[in-house]
């Protein structure tokens, strides 16, 4: 009888699992005064595989309706607007999403329907201004107060994968990337964003430099060995930077700062192919007691991939056991660890 019961049971479950919808919803009730069409992009997946799909929901009067095929849980990115960061939303299969808010502004609207959107509504109400005014920085400092503080929490995971600006603080995205635990550390939610820099939940850790060599200007070939001074700074550009200048003249600031080019190494790397455009760059830049490194073949070069160089602007700053203390495309943070390196005493 026992068994009777619980094959009953059992079928049941089965019954109303195999009923679940293929899809998700996501229902609007916001500021009545919103009348605009917003495009929505996800991933949509099952065991077997998936694809992108690209739709758009129609708000009136601050109301809309969206319903979206899937089998696995997906991460909605909703674009309100050009300069506008993507308000986020997750779902899984047969969730009813519920997006309310009384204000124009997606980062003070809040989510339901999960605990993720829950806390993840929690969040941008607290750090709406910062994500209003677009500012790395600022966005980079509430994820991470907010990974240091909820590492087990799976929104830490989503916030650095989606929120938190890696090109301008690599180094920042794998301390706080490696400190995640329990449920946030759950390579699940790696597959959500679908960011082509992070496909696994393992992070690659740079390795040390003991010495890296380059074409230069003054010397046919240098090699630099970060062992021989306190500090060594890499800056890694091409012509095409619009920032060009003003990244010079900042070089150009800290050399001088740093007079004394026997404690230091500031090189600077630049990775165009025509030798003809390096070499008339460097001779109007005037930089003085700084390296002027030359990698023709670019980021294909292998010692720019060995360095693991992912584009231009950037920077690496090396302390005396080779250890690569900053990594990434923010000037202020790269002169702020070089600078800590010389300051030692």
């Amino acid at each position: 009888m026992k068994m009777t019961r619980l094959l009953l049971y059992l079928s049941i479950l089965l019954l109303f699992a195999g009923c679940r919808k293929k899809e998700f919803s996501i229902s609007f009730e916001v500021e009545q005064s919103i009348n605009a069409n917003y495009k929505l992009i996800y991933y949509a997946s099952d065991k077997k595989g998936g694809f992108i799909r690209e739709s758009a929901v129609a708000i009136n009067a601050g109301k809309g309706d969206f319903k979206g095929p899937t089998i696995n849980p997906v991460l909605v990115y909703l674009y309100t607007g050009p300069k506008a960061y993507p308000l986020m939303i997750y779902a899984e299969r047969g969730e009813d999403i519920k997006v309310t808010g009384n204000d124009a502004t997606p980062a003070r609207w809040m989510v339901e329907g999960n605990d993720i959107n829950k806390d993840w509504s929690q969040w941008r109400n607290k750090n709406a201004e910062a994500i209003i005014s677009a500012d790395p920085a600022k966005i980079n400092k509430a994820v991470a107060e907010y990974v240091v503080a909820n590492r087990e929490n799976p929104l830490s995971a989503l916030l650095l994968l989606t929120t938190y600006s890696r090109i301008d603080d690599e180094t920042g995205f794998r301390r706080l990337w490696r400190d995640l635990q329990g449920k946030a550390a759950d390579p699940v939610w790696v597959s959500l964003p679908g960011r082509a820099d992070q496909p696994a939940r393992s992070v690659a850790t740079p390795g040390r430099v003991e010495s890296v060599a380059f074409r230069s200007m003054q010397n046919g070939v240098d090699t630099l060995r970060p062992d021989s001074v306190k500090g060594t700074l890499l800056f890694f550009w091409n012509n095409s930077s619009s920032e060009r200048k003003a990244q010079t003249d900042s070089i150009k600031a800290l050399a001088k700062e740093f007079s004394d080019s026997s404690a230091r190494i500031i090189a600077d790397v630049c990775l165009d192919s025509d030798s003809v455009t390096w070499r008339s760059s460097i001779r109007t830049d005037s930089l003085k007691k700084v390296a002027r490194l030359w990698a023709p073949a670019g980021l294909a070069d292998s010692r720019v991939m060995l360095l693991g160089v992912p584009r231009t602007p950037f920077f690496i700053v090396l302390s005396p056991d080779g250890h690569q203390r900053f990594r990434g495309s923010d000037l202020d943070s790269a002169f702020s660890s070089f600078r800590s390196l010389l300051d030692k005493k």
